[in-house]
């Protein structure tokens, strides 16, 4: 296993950012684009994550026509999808899509209600991640799933979708809005009414937000006609589109965090009018004492004095939670961070990996299945090895330790899966 050390860094940060296009909106426009009529063109792709190649690979192997353009930035592409009109060219494949949450649970959706066999399989954690609740509204509809290995969870098999003409399907969202936005992209491809109605709370709203704006984007029109219940219209089919990636509004959170405890950072091309629910997290930082601007096309955050300690519920924002937890320990008072029970099933298990690393440096953490309780740490230990359980996001948080205590960070590739060049941007910043 590889490491990495960060020595304790004094400088304070002083930096304009361009960040890689959002990994979130890519995995939604790219299958969009493949199953859309027409050839759509899709700017800033990130090349520096894992999952979203995983996607286009994917749908290389379903025989989606794709070809990467000539661009200027290597660090994201441009793509010309030809769309297949909802007709895939290949009717078997097996898709490999590692630990992309994303790409599993929008492919399953998708080939589910397609006249195919598609086995869908990823590494041992993704295994170990559910995904019943989504095989069981796609099941109602007529799709027929198999699980390979264990009932509820990947790899999963689809064949021959046989539409039963129900009007009404209901889905569970109290474990991952991902089920949702499943269902919103692939009940399209069905070409009549149908509702779909979360039967308990909906958790990471802002992402199903993503999701029916670009859906609106791709032609495909939908209504709330009450809360959580939503409709999509009949007679509709993806149209291609042209359309620029924005930039990733969580790999965005590193920085920030890092400006609010020492300096300044812009964030260029993201916005208050961004897509993501992410980009509220320069508020979450303003709660804390750090000075926030939002421009008509940047976010600036800037040190003030000490952060102060914060009760805040993070539930439309599970992701960069991790990053407030990483911070707390050096705020003047305990924070309380609510509404993180889904990162239990995230890369791994999120909340107990916290737990154990700020325990490692001798913070005071509590936790409840939904909640964790971080206590400021005046005497943090040094030189530490922080764990990363190949999760992309404890590797980039804990990252943020360095600002006052040296650090070790094992396997600190595992950023690869959304920002592969994280640490050189991070060193940059600090370092030089």
């Amino acid at each position: 296993m590889n490491q990495l050390y960060l020595p304790k860094t004094t400088k304070s940060i002083d930096a304009i950012i361009n960040l890689p296009g959002s990994k979130s909106i890519a995995n939604r426009v790219l299958p969009l684009a493949a199953f859309a009529n027409g050839k759509s063109i899709i700017h800033n792709v990130p090349d520096v994550g894992e999952d979203v190649h995983l996607m286009l690979e994917a749908l290389k192997s379903l025989g989606v026509k794709i070809t990467k353009l000539a661009t200027a930035d290597n660090k994201c592409s441009s793509y010309e999808i030809i769309g297949c009109g909802g007709e895939l060219p290949n009717k078997q494949a097996e898709l490999f899509l590692g630990n992309s949450g994303t790409s599993i649970r929008f492919l399953t959706a998708m080939l589910a209600l397609c006249d195919g066999e598609y086995t869908l399989t990823g590494i041992q954690r993704m295994k170990e991640r559910p995904i019943g609740d989504l095989t069981d509204a796609l099941r109602n509809l007529g799709c027929e799933i198999n699980f390979i290995e264990n009932i509820g969870y990947p790899p999963i098999k689809t064949n021959k979708f046989i539409d039963k003409i129900i009007p009404e399907v209901s889905i569970s969202g109290k474990v991952s809005s991902q089920y949702l936005t499943g269902m919103l992209m692939a009940l399209p491809l069905l070409k009549r009414e149908v509702v779909i109605k979360i039967t308990d709370e909906l958790i990471s709203r802002p992402y199903v937000d993503i999701t029916l704006a670009l859906l609106d984007k791709f032609s495909v029109k939908t209504a709330e006609i009450s809360p959580n219940v939503f409709k999509v219209f009949a007679n509709q089919q993806y149209q291609a589109i042209e359309y620029t990636v924005e930039p990733d509004a969580s790999s965005a959170s590193y920085f920030l965090a890092i400006a609010a405890l020492n300096g300044k950072v812009q964030i260029n091309n993201l916005s208050e009018s961004s897509l993501q629910g992410d980009k509220n997290f320069a508020k979450v930082l303003s709660m804390m004492g750090a000075r926030v601007n939002y421009g008509g096309s940047f976010i600036t955050c800037e040190s003030s004095s000490r952060l102060n300690g914060i009760s805040v519920n993070m539930e439309d924002m599970p992701d960069v939670a991790m990053t407030i937890a990483a911070i707390a320990p050096f705020a003047d008072s305990k924070t309380y961070i609510s509404g993180i029970s889904s990162w239990k099933v995230k890369e791994t298990d999120r909340l107990m990996a916290i737990y154990t690393e700020l325990t490692k440096l001798g913070v005071q953490v509590k936790y409840t299945s939904d909640s964790i309780t971080i206590y400021p740490c005046e005497n943090m230990a040094s030189q530490v090895c922080i764990d990363t359980y190949n999760d992309h996001r404890m590797a980039m948080c804990f990252s943020l330790i360095a600002l006052y205590n040296g650090i070790v960070i094992n396997n600190p590739e595992c950023v690869g899966k959304t920002f592969a060049n994280y640490f050189e941007l991070f060193r940059e910043s600090l370092y030089k």
